[in-house]
C-alpha cells in the first residue's frame, strides 16, 4: 500500500511571504508540487489503484509525469468561459479525464492480435498508453490558447515561455489571458511539442518500442481521431464525462454535484459557441451583432445552437420548444424583453447590405463579464422595426411600405448573402413554435448515453429533420430521370461549376461551394450534411436541401423541388437498383444506424478547387 508522505502538507511549516505585484487582475501563486497535487489527493490514490504496479514502477511511470504535468499547468484554467474555467481548472479536468480513462480501460480488450497471450503480456502497456494520452489530451491548451504574464519577486512582468521552462522557473506569481480569435484545436497539434516536459524519456522509450501502441497514442494526442482507434475512443468519451459533469450534467448520477440552473447552462454554452467562433458576430450572415451594451442574436439559429450544445455535453431534459427556451431565459432575467415578449423584430444595416431579422438582445456584461474580453462593437446600425418604422420606413417607397410584417426580406449585395442562414420564413416559425421536432422524436435522441454520441453524433440533426412536422418527403427515386448506364459515365460527363447561374440546380451546388469553402457549410463533422466517403461526396437527404430552402431569402423555395432538379441532372451515382437514394450505415463503438444520401461522383460539383478532405471513416456503403 502506497502512502504518499509527499501528499501530507505541512501546515505549520511557515514559508517567507512577499506581497504580490498589485492591481493584476486574477493573479495567482506559483505553488509547489506537493502542494498542488496534494488538492487532489483521492484522485491521485485512485490512479494508482487502477494502474495496477508496485509502488516503486507507479512512482518512476506515473507519479512522475503527473508531478511534471502538475509543474507545467499549475492552477490555469482549462477554458475561458466553459468547463473547469476557474484557478486549477486544468489540472482537476486531466486528473479526472485520466481516472475515467482507465476506469473505462478495464472494459476494452486491448490488443493488436486478439491472441492470448499478446494481451496479457501487454497490459500494462495498454494501460499506461490510455493513461499517457488522457494526461496530454489538453496539454497544449495552456501554451497556445492563453497567454500567461509572469511576475518575479521584483514585480518584474514578463512572458511565459512554456516551450523551454516551466512556470516555477521564471517567476513567483502569474496571470493569465485568454487569445482572442484563436485557432480552433491548436492545441491538439502542438501538444506532441510539449511532451518531452511531461514524459521522461524512459517511460517514452517504454511506449515508443510497440509500434502499434505508440502510432493510436501519437493520433490520441494530436487529435487525429480517425487514427487513434480504441485510445482515442476511452479518452474522448473520458473526456466528455469530465466535462458534463463539471457542466452539471452528470448532477443526477452524482448527488454531490450542485444542480447548475438550466438558464446558467444556456449561458454557459452560449459563451462557449460565441467564442469558439460557432455563432459569428458582427458581420453580413452573422448570428449576431455587438451595439452598445448590447448583444443581438438571431432567435432561432441561437437556441437551436444552444440545444445542440447541451445535448452534446451530455445534458439531458433540454426542452424541444424554442419557445420554452426564451421564457426560461426571460424568467430569469437574460433577455431583455421586448415589451413582454421575448422576441425582437429588427433591422441590422451595414454597408451595402440591410437584413431584417427576429432577434434576443441579451446585456453584453451578461456574456462578458471582463470588458476587455468584449468584442468590438459592430460598425452598422440596430434599429428596432418600431423605431424603423415610425422614420425611416415611413419614408421608404410604397411596395415596402405595404410589405406584410410576416414576408421580412433580406436586401443584400456580394456573393456570400447566399450563406446566410436565417431566413424570414424560418423567423415566423420560430416565434409561431410550428416546426419545434416532435417531442418524442427528440427525447429518445437526448436520453442516449454520452459516450454514443461518438458515433451518433452525426444522426441527431438528420433524425430531426426526418421527423420534422414537414411536408411529406416525395420518393426521391419516384422522380424521372434519364438513368445512365455506366457508373463511370458521370465522372466523365462534362458538370459545369458555375457560380453565376440561374439553373436552380446550379445555384444549389455554388451554395454548396460556398458555404463550404467559408466554413458556413461543415464537412465530416458532427451534425454535418456534407460527408466525403470512399465513393465520392454524399449528400444527406433531405437534410441538405431543407437547409437550401431555408437559406435562401425569397421565402418561397421548396426543398423537395430543388431535390427533383438536382436529381433530373443526372450527376448523382444510383444504386444496383438504379434507385437515386443510396443508404450509408454510420458505425462507432457498439452502435450503427442507416442513413439516406444521394451520392456524388465527381467531388468538384461539391468542393470546387478546394482540397477534399479524407473519407469519413464512419460512414460505409450499404451494398443491395
Amino acid at each position: 500500500m502506497l502512502h504518499f508522505k509527499w501528499l501530507k502538507k505541512d501546515r505549520n511549516k511557515s514559508e517567507a511571504i512577499t506581497p504580490a505585484p498589485p492591481n493584476v487582475r486574477g493573479i495567482l501563486t506559483v505553488r509547489k508540487v506537493d502542494d498542488l497535487l496534494a488538492r487532489h489527493k483521492g484522485m491521485i490514490v485512485q490512479i494508482n489503484e487502477l494502474a495496477g504496479l508496485s509502488e516503486r514502477n507507479f512512482n518512476r511511470y506515473y507519479l512522475h509525469a503527473l508531478r511534471n504535468f502538475a509543474r507545467f499547468v499549475q492552477l490555469l484554467p482549462a477554458s475561458e468561459v466553459h468547463h473547469h474555467a476557474g484557478p486549477g481548472g486544468m489540472l482537476a479536468h486531466t486528473l479526472e479525464v485520466c481516472v475515467n480513462a482507465l476506469k473505462l480501460r478495464r472494459s476494452y480488450l486491448l490488443s493488436e492480435t486478439g491472441g492470448a497471450e499478446e494481451i496479457a503480456a501487454k497490459q500494462d502497456l495498454w494501460t499506461y498508453a490510455v493513461f499517457l494520452a488522457a494526461l496530454c489530451h489538453d496539454l497544449a491548451k495552456v501554451a497556445v490558447d492563453q497567454t500567461v504574464t509572469v511576475y518575479d519577486l521584483d514585480h518584474q512582468a514578463k512572458s511565459w515561455s512554456p516551450w523551454d521552462s516551466f512556470l516555477d522557473e521564471q517567476g513567483a506569481w502569474y496571470s493569465t489571458a485568454f487569445l482572442h480569435g484563436r485557432q480552433y484545436r491548436l492545441h491538439e497539434k502542438a501538444s506532441l511539442l510539449l511532451i518531452h516536459r511531461i514524459i521522461p524519456g524512459y517511460a517514452l522509450n517504454w511506449i515508443s518500442g510497440d509500434r502499434y501502441i505508440f502510432a493510436q497514442w501519437l493520433a490520441c494526442v494530436s487529435g487525429d481521431l480517425d487514427n487513434a482507434s480504441s485510445i482515442g475512443e476511452i479518452v474522448g468519451i473520458a473526456d466528455g464525462k469530465s466535462v458534463a459533469t463539471n457542466l452539471g450534467a452528470d448532477a443526477s448520477r452524482m448527488p454531490m454535484v450542485k444542480t447548475k440552473p438550466l438558464h446558467e447552462k444556456m449561458l454557459t454554452a452560449l459563451r462557449y459557441l460565441l467564442n469558439a467562433g460557432e455563432l459569428p458576430l458582427n458581420r453580413n450572415g452573422a448570428a449576431g451583432w455587438i451595439s452598445g451594451d448590447d448583444c443581438w442574436l438571431v432567435s432561432k439559429r441561437t437556441v437551436d445552437a444552444i440545444r445542440d450544445q447541451l445535448t452534446q455535453e451530455g445534458h439531458t431534459g433540454i426542452p424541444t420548444k424554442n419557445g420554452r427556451l426564451f421564457d426560461i431565459l426571460q424568467e430569469h432575467g437574460v433577455l431583455i424583453p421586448c415589451g413582454d415578449k421575448a422576441i425582437w423584430p429588427v433591422v441590422v444595416q451595414g454597408e451595402g447590405w440591410r437584413n431584417e431579422l427576429t432577434m434576443i438582445r441579451i446585456a453584453v456584461a451578461k456574456i462578458w463579464s471582463n470588458p476587455e474580453n468584449r468584442p468590438k462593437a459592430f460598425e452598422g446600425r440596430i434599429i428596432p422595426v418600431e423605431m424603423e418604422a415610425s422614420t425611416k420606413l415611413d419614408a421608404s417607397a410604397g411596395n415596402e411600405k405595404s410589405r406584410p410584417r410576416h414576408e421580412i426580406m433580406q436586401m443584400k449585395t456580394g456573393s456570400d448573402q447566399a450563406l446566410f442562414e436565417e431566413s424570414q420564413h424560418n423567423q415566423v416559425i420560430d416565434t409561431n413554435l410550428t416546426t419545434e421536432p416532435e417531442e418524442e422524436s427528440s427525447v429518445s435522441i437526448r436520453q442516449r448515453p454520452q459516450h454514443e454520441f461518438d458515433l451518433l453524433n452525426f444522426l441527431p440533426s438528420d433524425e430531426s429533420a426526418l421527423d420534422e412536422s414537414q411536408p411529406a418527403n416525395p420518393d426521391p427515386d419516384t422522380i424521372t430521370t434519364e438513368p445512365k448506364n455506366h457508373l463511370n459515365a458521370q465522372s466523365e460527363s462534362a458538370v459545369p461549376v458555375n457560380d453565376e447561374t440561374d439553373d436552380p440546380a446550379e445555384t444549389f451546388f455554388a451554395w454548396l461551394r460556398n458555404g463550404i469553402q467559408s466554413g458556413e457549410i461543415k464537412t465530416n463533422r458532427p451534425k454535418a450534411r456534407v460527408h466525403v466517403v470512399n465513393e465520392g461526396v454524399a449528400l444527406m437527404t433531405p437534410g441538405i436541401f431543407q437547409d437550401y430552402a431555408s437559406a435562401q431569402t425569397n421565402g418561397n423555395t421548396d426543398w423537395a423541388s430543388i431535390q427533383k432538379k438536382v436529381l433530373k441532372k443526372n450527376w448523382h451515382v444510383r444504386d444496383a437498383q438504379s434507385l437515386n437514394v443510396i443508404k450509408y450505415r454510420v458505425e462507432g463503438g457498439n452502435k450503427s444506424a442507416a442513413i439516406n444520401v444521394i451520392l456524388f461522383h465527381e467531388v468538384s460539383l461539391v468542393f470546387g478547387g478546394k482540397e477534399l478532405p479524407t473519407a469519413n471513416p464512419h460512414l460505409t456503403k450499404i451494398h443491395s
